[in-house]
């Protein structure tokens, strides 16, 4: 049987489901059999949209399975040395201090959100074969993606978290004045797919 870890070539195109989408607001449920054919399904689909979205718009570092329309708590991460599963993750948070970005998500790749995310995490998850995994402190890039990316678990989008009604930007806006708009934030995402115009997510 083809892991869970291997997207497989053959893969059909994963439609991401877009801003406005019912099923971006589910709550998920927890991954209990990871022998079931539908969990080594499931996890070669997300691992390929991860794949897929990256070959496609130059950038981004997760996708959360109710991206793709499935209600567990999986995400994929590519960050950078190719793509792997984060089951049932839990974040806790080592500090109350926060720190101000720009986000963007590949369900609305067309916008940019300023919001705060918690400056450093732990987090605790299990591998494709189900294996207890512990990352701690996190730096700022993994801290806010992993907040990202377990947010859409819970049905929560970075629109939710926008600081104000002047924080949401079309990217092309973004893009065509960069340095005035990272000039309102603390920290600027770097890319894991080199790109003069991308910002990873």
């Amino acid at each position: 049987m083809e892991s869970a870890g291997t997207p497989s070539r053959e893969s059909a195109r994963e439609r991401i489901l877009l801003l406005g989408d019912p099923g971006l607001r589910v709550v998920c449920e927890p991954v209990t059999d990871f022998d079931s054919p539908d969990f080594q399904s499931s996890g070669r689909r997300l691992l390929g949209a991860l794949e897929q979205f990256r070959r496609e718009h130059g950038f981004g570092r997760g996708i959360a399975a109710p991206q793709i329309g499935i209600p567990s708590r999986m995400i994929a991460l590519n960050l950078g040395a190719g793509p792997f599963l984060v089951v049932n993750p839990i974040l806790s948070v080592l500090s109350e201090r926060r720190f101000t970005l720009w986000d963007d998500c590949m369900s609305f790749p067309w916008l940019m959100v300023r919001l705060e995310r918690h400056l450093e995490t732990e987090m605790s998850y299990l591998n494709e074969r189900g294996e207890a995994q512990r990352w701690e402190r996190l730096e700022p890039a993994l801290s806010e993606l992993l907040q990202h990316e377990v947010d859409h678990l819970d049905g929560i989008l970075a629109v939710d978290r926008a600081l104000d009604k002047k924080s949401i930007v079309a990217r092309e806006v973004y893009l065509e004045r960069r340095r005035f708009f990272d000039q309102m934030v603390d920290y600027t995402i770097s890319p894991t797919i080199p790109s003069p115009i991308s910002q990873s997510q």
